[in-house]
Parts: structure tokens; C-alpha cells; sequence
């Protein structure tokens, strides 16, 4: 009988019902009448095609292959060989022979990378808008366990489009009655007038038109062109003189007020806490006083001063894309902390403050659109003890945008690494110094012309790396897009640590490569969590990038070695987005990647 077969099949396979609809793409009621004989469908039908595809998926996933194809007698190990064997064995009548368990487990299917990206989106969506799982499964009147299969990325309803449009339609409306409807549309990287049940579901379900990839290549195409000698303001000109007043008018009242400010702040040290929300024509409009601006702002992060902004932009992902080419001369430094707020301003008024804690103030607050703008020059403690609580509490009302690390707080950003949830992806250009065994690195390491100094650092951040590495394959998915260079060129046969924000690398030579490659192969046929997809020619020279759950670190690897690490979800979205998208695009079946290696290996060889 079909079920008895089934039984056997998952004995031998050690899975369930919901393992084999993950790669069947139906829902686990189907399989389940399946394995129990309530449906019996005859062995040329869909139902049939469709549960032998979740065979094949599952098998590869968890490298059973070889496993499978002794079972069913097949000839080879590919889809094509496999399947129909797979369905002509269900109907057989053969006596059954289990084979010995495997000793692989499996790799990565761009299936899983799809629904875990859904799932972590609802998870985001239900916790904006506090919704729990028992009242989303009241809403949509299905079993509360299948939300919370949806939000860990096991399931997901792809496939049914009632109750997919259902779920689009539940959470515009909560948004719209918890009034966080602004909060959704950023989420979404949308204006609040642009979000409907269409898009909302176009964003959860990844379908084409997702404009994320775009934005994301943009985000990530002006850190990779980024050139710090010509890019950074020069040094500050001859300061012109200025009044000192208690009040200053219009635009120009405000540039000077602004010189007068920066300059004390460049001499003073401290922290500067900014926000304005008024058009920025009095900046931009005069080129010298722009010049000069930036040239004081240099000074400032280039000495002793810290600053934390709250960039006035309108949570659209291209503005805040343009925040980040405007303001990364200054990013780069370390010292600016930048935020954006999590719900709509109001645009009847506008506010400027600009605060040097403890020391003065420019404020200005005036109807929206009001020529005669007056701002008030502060240094009175107790005023500026004031303006300091309300700028605190419009940070408590603002999300973090990124953080900037340096070489010098490269701690601090190994800790945030760690302390992050969620699988890991990787598009990397070089090869990862986490798969390189240590006896193998001593000898690329001792013919690299490094100093014993760099070569003490190299193994330090060779270790922290590996450690973590092998972290990561215990408890997560490792996702990793390699790089494996064009044909004309071949790959690029460097080892640098910028993943450990360490600015070392060393060239391997062609025999030294091939048995990293070796590693590699290992790697794919034995780690269960280790996903491999490999592309044939880098989109970026210059950055490493790193995801996890609600953030992503890009990494430079050239001077100025420095990360980022991005925490605004929507530019979060688009680059997690992005890579998940790569890696279905060039994701292979765990045989066919071995034989990939294998013929990078041979050619570096040659």
C-alpha cells in the first residue's frame, strides 16, 4: 500500500509531514492524508509529482541523496533519475530493503530562503502592530500553530491566495485602527498614502516588481565607490568674523549662528545633539557656506567631538539613501550616531535644534513656510538643561539608523555581531577566512612579507573568526555567496580578515587555494547548516556584507577599513532581501555546487 511505503520512506528519511510539504509547496494537510491511506491518487496524478518533489527537496536538503536513490534503485542522484524512481518505487511491489542510515546531513534550498525572509517580515509586522498569534489566527480563522510556523519561517502561504490577500487585508486594517499605519508603510519602505493590501503582500511574499533589490544596489553601490581622499572636505578656510548675538534672522542669521556654534564645538570638544526638520535651503544654497559647513563638521568628528542626529527625512528608502551618500564623509569617522523617526512628523511647524551640551544652543521653532525665521543663541545652564530633556525625548521617539566602526572599536562591533539573532548570509569576494584551517594559513602567513606584528593580529582575527564560524553552524543557517571570479580571470585568491574588521590580507598561491576550495567541499557535504551558492563575477569590489535578524554590516576592505552596521528595518529589508535574492538566483542542488568547486579547484590547479 502507498501509506505503507510512505512510512517506510520517512523512517529511512527521519522527517514529517511538515518537512516534506516545506519542499512540495502544499500544506501539510495534503502529505498528512497521504501517509495515513485517506487518499489513495493514482501514480500519474499531480498529488503524486507534487509529493515526490518534496521527496527530492527534502533528501538534498538534508544530503540523503545517495540514501534515496539506493532505496528507490535509481541510476544517478539527479532530479531527473530520481523522481520518477521515487514514484515507481511508492507503487511497487517489491519486497522493501531499508538501506543504512546516512552520515551527511544537508544544504541550503532557495525554497527555505524565501519563507524564512516571510516569516521574518510577519514577525516584524505582528510586533509593530501587537498582535499576537492567537488573535492573527482569530483573524484568519485558521489554527494557531500554523502562526506560528508562518513567523519562524517553516511554512508560509504562498500558495493560497484567499488567505494570503486575507493576511494583506488583517494587518492594514490593525494598522490603520492602532493608528500605525505611517509605521507599517516604513516598514514596507512606502509613504503611508502608498500603502494598500497589495503592496503590503507584495512585500511580504518577495513577488517580482519588489523594487528592494534596486535599493539595495544603490545602498551598497555608493559604499563600494566611496574614496575618502575624494570625498572628505578639506581642511576649514579662514572662519569669517562673527557676531556674537542672542538672536539671529533668516538664512543668513542661521549660517552664521551655525559657524559660531561649530567652531566653539571644534575647540570645546563634547557631544552635539542635532535635528531639524526646516528646508535645508540655508545650507544648500550658498556653495561656500556649504564648503565651510563641511569643513567644520570635519573638524568636529576629527577631534573630540560626538554627535547624535536625527535626520529629518520622510522613512522613504531613497532619502535615506541619499542621507547616507551626504552624510558618509562623516560616517566614516566613527563619531556621528545617526537616527530617524519611527512615525510621521507634523508639517504645520518647523524645528531646528541644535545643541552642544552644556555649553549652548541654536533654537528656532516658527510655523512651516514662515520667511522671517528667528533662532535663539543659548548658554544659560537651566535653558539648556531643558532643550536637552526635549531632545531626549524626541530620540526616545527615533530608531537608530547605523552604527560606525573603526579598527579601534572593533570589539564593540564583534560583540554586536554576536549578540544578533538569526541566520547568517554572506556575499563575500575573497575567501573566508573562517573555512581556513590554521596549519594552512601558518604557511600562506609565512611567505606574505607580513610583519611578526601582523601576522600575531592575522591569527588572532583568524581565530575569532573560526570560532564564531563554527558558532554560527551549530545554531543557525550559514548562508554564503562566494565569489568564485569570471573565466577570463579566474577567482581572487586572497585571504583578508575585514569580517573581523581587520585590516590584514594575504595572497594564497594556486595549490594553497585548491585546498581551501577542498575545505569548502567538505563543508557542503557534511555541515547540515552551511548553505553554499557561487557566483561567477562579484557586484562589488571594494565590501564584505554580512546579515542577520534586523541587521547588516557592510564591511570595507580598503583604507579606511571601517563597518557598518545598518538597524533601520527598511534598509535592513532591502539588503537581507537582496541577498536572499542572489542566493536563489545561483543556488545549486548540493551535487551540482560540489561539482562546481571541484572545477575551480582543478582549474587553479592547471
Amino acid at each position: 500500500m502507498l501509506s505503507e511505503r510512505i512510512t517506510v520512506l520517512y523512517s529511512l528519511l527521519k522527517c514529517t509531514n511538515t518537512g516534506i510539504a516545506r519542499f512540495a509547496g502544499c500544506s501539510c494537510g495534503n502529505i498528512s492524508r497521504l501517509k495515513t491511506g485517506n487518499r489513495v491518487p493514482k501514480p500519474g496524478s499531480r498529488s503524486i509529482a507534487v509529493f515526490a518533489e518534496g521527496v527530492y527537496g527534502y533528501a538534498d536538503y538534508e544530503n540523503m541523496l545517495p540514501l534515496l536513490r539506493e532505496l528507490c534503485g535509481a541510476p544517478g542522484e539527479s532530479r531527473e533519475e530520481l523522481i520518477p524512481a521515487i514514484k515507481a518505487w511508492l507503487y511497487g511491489t517489491e519486497e522493501i530493503a531499508l538501506p543504512g542510515q546516512p552520515s551527511q546531513p544537508r544544504t541550503r534550498q532557495a525554497l527555505m530562503i524565501r519563507r524564512k525572509n516571510f516569516g521574518e517580515k510577519l514577525d516584524r509586522a505582528m510586533q509593530l502592530l501587537d498582535l499576537s498569534n492567537a488573535q492573527l489566527a482569530a483573524l484568519l480563522n485558521i489554527d494557531v500553530s500554523l502562526i506560528s510556523r508562518y513567523r519562524r519561517g517553516i511554512y508560509s502561504p504562498h500558495g493560497n491566495e484567499r488567505l494570503s490577500e486575507k493576511l494583506a487585508e488583517v494587518l492594514r486594517s490593525r494598522a490603520e485602527r492602532n493608528e500605525k499605519t505611517a509605521e507599517l508603510a516604513a516598514l514596507c519602505g512606502i509613504s503611508a498614502a502608498e500603502l494598500d493590501a497589495g503592496f503590503l503582500s507584495n512585500w511580504l511574499y518577495d513577488v517580482e516588481g519588489d523594487d528592494r533589490p534596486q535599493i539595495a544596489k544603490k545602498l551598497l553601490g555608493s559604499l563600494d565607490s566611496f574614496s575618502p581622499k575624494r570625498e572628505l572636505p578639506p581642511a576649514a578656510p579662514a572662519l569669517p568674523a562673527i557676531e556674537k548675538a542672542s538672536r539671529y534672522r533668516g538664512a543668513e542669521g542661521l549660517r552664521n549662528a551655525v559657524v559660531r556654534f561649530l567652531s566653539d564645538a571644534a575647540e570645546e570638544g563634547g557631544e552635539l545633539r542635532l535635528y531639524s526638520d526646516e528646508p535645508m535651503d540655508w545650507m544648500t544654497e550658498n556653495r561656500d557656506f556649504f564648503a565651510l559647513w563641511a569643513s567644520l563638521m570635519t573638524r568636529c568628528v576629527q577631534g573630540d567631538v560626538r554627535i547624535k542626529i536625527i535626520h529629518n527625512v520622510d522613512r522613504q528608502a531613497e532619502e535615506m539613501i541619499d542621507a547616507v551618500k551626504g552624510w558618509f564623509p562623516l560616517y566614516i569617522l566613527g563619531k556621528i550616531e545617526p537616527y530617524v523617526f519611527t512615525s510621521a512628523g507634523h508639517a504645520r511647524f518647523s524645528h531646528t535644534l541644535f545643541l552642544h551640551e552644556g555649553r549652548a544652543c541654536i533654537s528656532g521653532f516658527f510655523p512651516a513656510g514662515e520667511k522671517d525665521r528667528r533662532y535663539d543663541y543659548l548658554t544659560e545652564p537651566e535653558e539648556l538643561e531643558t532643550l536637552k530633556h526635549g531632545f531626549e525625548a524626541m530620540l526616545s521617539e527615533a530608531s537608530p539608523f547605523l552604527k560606525t566602526f573603526t579598527p579601534e572599536t572593533a570589539a564593540e562591533y564583534r560583540g554586536l555581531v554576536s549578540s544578533k539573532p538569526g541566520d547568517r548570509s554572506f556575499l563575500l569576494s575573497s575567501l573566508p577566512p573562517a573555512v581556513v584551517p590554521e596549519d594552512l594559513l601558518g604557511r600562506v602567513l609565512s611567505r606574505s612579507g607580513l610583519s611578526k606584528e601582523q601576522k600575531k593580529r592575522a591569527f588572532a582575527a583568524h581565530r575569532r573568526l573560526r570560532r564564531r564560524f563554527c558558532e554560527d553552524l551549530k545554531e543557525r543557517g550559514v548562508n554564503m555567496i562566494l565569489c568564485a571570479g569570471p573565466e577570463d580571470r579566474g577567482p581572487d585568491m586572497t585571504i583578508d580578515f575585514s569580517q573581523d574588521l581587520t585590516d590584514i590580507s594575504a595572497a594564497c598561491g594556486p595549490e594553497e587555494y585548491g585546498e581551501i576550495i577542498a575545505e569548502i567541499i567538505r563543508l557542503v557535504k557534511e555541515e547540515k547548516n552551511f548553505h553554499l551558492a557561487l557566483m561567477s563575477k562579484t557586484p562589488f569590489k571594494d565590501i564584505q556584507i554580512t546579515t542577520m535578524k534586523d541587521a547588516v554590516a557592510v564591511l570595507r576592505r580598503q583604507m579606511p577599513f571601517a563597518a557598518f552596521v545598518f538597524l533601520n528595518p527598511i534598509l535592513t529589508d532591502s539588503v537581507s532581501g537582496y541577498l536572499a535574492s542572489l542566493h536563489e538566483k545561483y543556488a545549486k542542488d548540493r551535487r551540482d555546487t560540489v561539482e562546481m568547486l571541484q572545477k575551480m579547484r582543478e582549474m587553479c590547479l592547471k
